[in-house]
């Protein structure tokens, strides 16, 4: 399924080069979104299938890490291709490097045994979660949406706060959001390293606590350059956890519902977004708009934290748990 989204995204690609209109460039995004997110939902179906408790957490964090840093190298290349080489070109080279990747895969010994074993109408059903499982999954749920909105009244918009508050040039936009995807990408590598040093939840829960304070001072600095430090602060904290908890959850999770709850955590996940992104003109037209933007974010992020300390309570001291992310000094 990677190599068949894959073909689709490039064949897809290859069409906006053929045909540039309007209607193809509307009617193709969308499918194209519907097939990277299918993409990533696979990768991490595909991970813990390869992966075992012991080596699972590394593996997450490297590819969040490298999906991170690939994406702001692309970001930074792909103005550049646009201008030198021309936009179709740049689109070329991006379909090309789709097919390319699918290289990798073919090396990737996947074990088929539980897909054999699942009907489709077992994979939509949901009832036969153990009260740990259940517990679990809708916790996740729940913060996924909560996080989800509280992101989604600013993340998005990140260009158009930074012109508003600061009118910054494009260029030096782009530069602060690239310094804050960095900070991202390493951190998501390491992420492995530092919960197996410092503990799992400990890490996970700290790095959730600095969050809450970064985006309350949002609404007070106004500074330009210490405001994009503090926005670069928030969003590799906020991303450098992300590997450890989908190893979590995708580690107590069955392996043939792993794809169905991915899914119904990126719906949500969307959900929440293009609630928050509605709300976002409404907020910033008032007079202090971004203050209370800010503010407001903040206390979905403060629920999301109490419901961390619920999530992970009753899985401490389980076994899973612990040969995850078992303390130790070298990895």
């Amino acid at each position: 399924m990677l190599i068949i989204s894959s073909v689709i995204f490039a064949t897809i690609t290859f069409l906006r080069i053929s045909f540039p209109t309007e209607q193809m460039l509307l009617y193709t995004a969308l499918i194209n979104g519907g097939v990277l997110t299918s993409r990533m939902i696979l990768l991490n179906s595909l991970i813990v299938d390869i992966t075992n408790h012991e080596n699972r957490g590394k593996y997450f964090g490297y590819n969040f890490g490298l999906f991170m840093g690939s994406g702001l190298i692309g970001n930074l290349i792909g103005g550049t291709l646009g201008d030198f080489l021309g936009f179709g070109t740049a689109l070329l080279i991006t379909g090309i490097t789709h097919l390319l990747s699918n290289t990798f895969l073919f090396i990737v010994h996947e074990d088929k045994k539980h897909h054999s074993e699942v009907l489709l109408k077992d994979i939509f059903n949901l009832r036969d979660f153990n009260n740990l499982q259940t517990h679990i999954i809708k916790i996740h749920l729940i913060r996924t949406f909560l996080i989800g909105f509280g992101a989604g009244l600013f993340v998005n918009f990140g260009n158009v706060i930074f012109k508003d508050l600061f009118n910054m040039k494009p260029t030096i936009i782009g530069v602060a959001l690239a310094f804050a995807q960095l900070g991202a990408s390493l951190g998501s590598i390491f992420s492995s390293k530092l919960s197996k040093k410092f503990g799992a939840y400990q890490f996970t829960f700290f790095m959730n606590i600095l969050v809450i304070p970064l985006i309350i001072s949002f609404s007070i600095v106004r500074d330009p350059y210490i405001f994009t430090l503090l926005y670069a602060l928030r969003f590799s904290f906020m991303n450098m956890t992300n590997p450890v908890s989908t190893t979590i959850i995708m580690s107590y999770i069955p392996q043939n519902k792993i794809t169905t709850i991915s899914s119904f955590r990126n719906f949500l996940n969307f959900i929440a977004r293009s609630l928050a992104a509605l709300m976002f003109g409404y907020i910033t037209s008032l007079s202090n708009g971004y203050s209370y933007l800010f503010l407001i974010s903040a206390i979905f992020y403060f629920i999301s934290l109490l419901l961390l300390k619920v999530l992970f309570k009753p899985i401490l001291n389980d076994e899973i748990f612990i040969k995850l992310y078992k303390k130790t000094t070298n990895d």
